[in-house]
């Protein structure tokens, strides 16, 4: 049986290394919106791109470090090299202060 929170939204973030420090890692917060769009499903919605590095997602029966990973592959092949994300949870980030 199912454990019911798993079809419970639930809101986490994504922190993306190493964009729009170098030259060659440069984006818009609009072209970085629309890229991590495209791994939305009925799982997993964008929410909004915070300083084109953070984002903020809704997601409900994957793990947050599911998103960091398609996260990472899409924003990998954009930009033709390794982009690693952390994700945490809001519970997580909102416990921080």
């Amino acid at each position: 049986m199912k454990h019911k929170s798993n079809n419970n939204w639930k809101e986490g973030v994504a922190f993306v290394r190493g964009i729009n420090i170098y030259k060659n890692a440069r984006i818009t917060q609009e072209q970085m919106l629309k890229l991590c769009k495209k791994i939305e499903n009925h799982n997993l919605k964008i929410v909004k791109i915070v300083n084109t590095d953070n984002i903020i997602f809704k997601k409900r029966g994957i793990h947050y470090a599911t998103v960091g990973s398609k996260l990472e592959k899409v924003l990998s092949e954009y930009f033709g090299k390794p982009i690693y994300a952390t994700t945490r949870s809001m519970k997580t980030i909102e416990s921080l202060k």
